[in-house]
């Protein structure tokens, strides 16, 4: 095994420790903030990147053309994605605030499960 081969590994070795990082940390802060523990929040941050997407590349492809309108669609996104966090706050997770768990746990990747169908159908 030479040397290349060795640092391709390592690089993907650390790739993939950054990734699981990210998401460890996702939702620690997300369980030590609300109390829940919520396997859906990586869906709502891919709701809005992926409503960013299909707003600047089939509603609005002249908005791609300066930075202010790319900006402004991707803040866009971020509102979209806010706002079905909120309504899922108010008619799910409130809710299950004092059940156990491991409720929540399955509700919450049940929740992540309807998302990723709803999305791969719309987008």
């Amino acid at each position: 095994m030479g040397f290349d081969a060795l640092a391709l590994q390592l690089l993907n070795g650390l790739s993939h420790a950054t990734t699981l990082f990210l998401m460890a940390s996702g939702l620690t802060l997300i369980f030590g903030v609300t109390r829940i523990v919520n396997f859906a929040h990586g869906s709502f941050f891919m709701l809005g990147a992926l409503w960013s997407a299909h707003a600047v590349t089939n509603w609005w492809p002249d908005m791609a053309d300066s930075a202010w309108g790319y900006g402004a669609v991707i803040l866009m996104g971020a509102c979209v994605a806010a706002l079905l966090g909120a309504v899922t706050e108010v008619t799910l997770l409130k809710r299950m605030r004092h059940a156990p768990q491991l409720y929540q746990l399955v509700a919450t990747f049940g929740l992540t499960l309807a998302l990723h169908d709803a999305m791969r159908w719309f987008f």
